[in-house]
């Protein structure tokens, strides 16, 4: 009887150690998984931020096209109005001094 108890607690030993092994295992593949999915999501990130850096980038670059173009037609606009005015002044000038006489 004996020699039945200690060949049942071999076996439940067997089994205990069978089982911290299968734990063990279970635990190193769930970290190795969470690792995994760290990197992976920390790729993912990495990728998103440069595609949103290069469409910033890019957004820049038109408002600084668009902001250039409109301070061209202003300036041009405003070099117009010069010129305008002077002709108005002339031509008030002139009447003026033509119903002063």
């Amino acid at each position: 009887m004996s020699d039945m108890l200690e060949k049942l607690l071999g076996v439940e030993k067997g089994a205990a150690s069978l089982i911290a092994e299968a734990e063990a295992e279970a635990a190193r593949k769930t970290a190795q998984a969470r690792i995994d999915a760290q990197r992976e999501s920390a790729a993912t990130l990495k990728e998103k931020a440069a595609e949103m850096e290069r469409s910033v980038d890019a957004e820049k670059a038109s408002l600084a096209s668009e902001r250039a173009a409109k301070t061209a037609a202003y300036r041009e606009s405003l070099a117009k109005r010069a010129a305008d005015e002077q002709a108005f002044r002339s031509s008030a000038l002139g009447f003026i001094d033509k119903g002063s006489t």
